[in-house]
């Protein structure tokens, strides 16, 4: 009996493919998936199979007759991985982005014999290393990486969401596509404004100034890439600057929103030093007992309300004018998103755009079923769904496909 893993180590976002061989006719086998997160919470899942007439388990051609999934489906024992023992079902695997990921595949035949394999996923390629320079110049922070060599590549400039800071990890594992990688921070982060609240817009034209005279960036090729309030933000910079030669938006908004503040009515954006037009309010008292409470566990409707009992004349100010948008454009959406409603709003985006006579290419993924953070192909899509909803099968289904798509799209339109 042999596990044959197809993509054992590979980079994020990388597809598995996962058989057993060696087996009898017919034999009842037990195939099981385990890892331990960073907080040393162990997750697994387990299914168990008839071998075919060959001898084989092929997880993307044979379904499981018991276990903890249904039907066939390559991806149904990463998916449906949870935290075993006494813990709480409604976790997130704490994954360390500093490390790969490894998932231990073990396969026990009829006889009690058992064999393992590893998987495993780098954030980072350990066969093409990667340089960095920290960026504190001019009033800009951020970390480029770029893979090692004399090469140039395709730059893209990285952008974080409500959270701030930066996501060096991620910028690391798209470098590691052939990139060079901008992580830039704009807020939460030392040196820089605390909250999303009144930025600047010029920051970022500044920023594109500086990427494009980078020895390793290729003929000044830029691309955008941000994901819920980031995606927001590429829009928005895509609409205002002629600079970009690809925009990826995750979950994005089709209008400007307030401030990261809920008790004030503050603008996030700001240009010439004026505000720009957005949307939103304040919460109420309730409102605000229920989120400071964590009985609060999707702001959809809150968004819904906003746009549609907001004065159609502001309504119309603060969306994002995508059809001034001189660049291609990749968007990714999810219908169950807990966070906005970012099919409704990539709706709106692609109906503007079907107006114009642009000649760029538009590609845009649906994501049935899938949540806010659909963007990020992890394996163990985790447990806890308040904020992001959709399903832990959907969101690896649809992050690993529009991972490798998005890869495919910045090739094109870059290279």
């Amino acid at each position: 009996m042999k596990i044959v893993i197809e993509s054992q180590k590979a980079l994020y976002g990388t597809t598995p493919q996962i058989k057993v061989i060696g087996l009898s006719p017919c034999e009842e086998i037990t195939i099981q998936t385990s890892s331990t997160d960073e907080k040393g919470i162990h997750w697994k899942a387990k299914a168990k199979f008839h071998s075919n007439e060959a001898g084989q388990v092929d997880l993307s051609k044979n379904a499981p007759f018991t276990g903890d999934y249904e039907g066939i489906d390559n991806l149904g024992l990463f998916w449906s991985m949870g935290p075993s023992g006494t813990e709480s079902k409604e976790l997130n695997y704490a994954y360390n982005r500093d490390k790969s990921l490894t998932i231990t595949i073990s396969a026990t035949d009829s006889e009690g014999k058992t064999v393992k394999e590893d998987l495993e996923r780098y954030y980072k390629d350990p066969q093409r290393k990667l340089t960095f320079y920290t960026l504190d110049e001019n009033g800009l922070k951020g970390t480029l990486f770029s893979p090692l060599g004399s090469k140039e590549y395709p730059g893209i400039i990285l952008l974080t969401g409500s959270g701030g800071g930066d996501i060096k990890w991620l910028a690391k594992a798209i470098a590691s596509n052939g990139f060079s990688v901008l992580t830039l921070p704009y807020f939460n982060y030392p040196g820089l404004p605390d909250g999303l609240v009144n930025i600047p817009v010029e920051y970022f034209e500044k920023a594109v100034k500086w990427m494009k005279n980078q020895k390793t960036v290729m003929n000044g090729n830029i691309g955008l890439i941000g994901g819920s309030r980031g995606g927001e933000l590429v829009l928005l910079l895509g609409s205002m600057f002629d600079e970009f030669d690809a925009i990826v938006a995750w979950s994005p908004a089709a209008h400007l929103w307030m401030g990261e503040n809920y008790t004030d009515l503050v603008p996030s954006w700001t240009y010439e030093g004026k505000a720009l037009p957005y949307l939103g309010k304040v919460f109420n008292e309730e409102e605000m007992n229920m989120f400071m409470s964590g009985q609060m566990t999707s702001f959809v409707d809150y968004f819904r309300n906003c746009l549609n009992n907001t004065d159609p004349d502001l309504v119309e100010m603060a969306r994002i004018k995508v059809e001034k948008i001189r660049s291609n454009l990749f968007l990714l959406a999810a219908t169950d998103d807990n966070t906005w409603p970012s099919s409704e709003y990539v709706k709106m985006i692609m109906d503007r755009l079907k107006e114009e006579e642009s000649g760029y290419e538009y590609l845009y993924i649906c994501a049935e079923g899938a949540g806010h953070m659909v963007f990020l192909p992890d394996l163990i899509p985790g447990k806890y769904r308040a904020f992001n909803g959709g399903t832990p099968e959907m969101d690896l289904k649809y992050g690993l496909e529009s991972w490798q798509k998005m890869m495919d799209f910045l090739h094109n339109c870059l290279d």
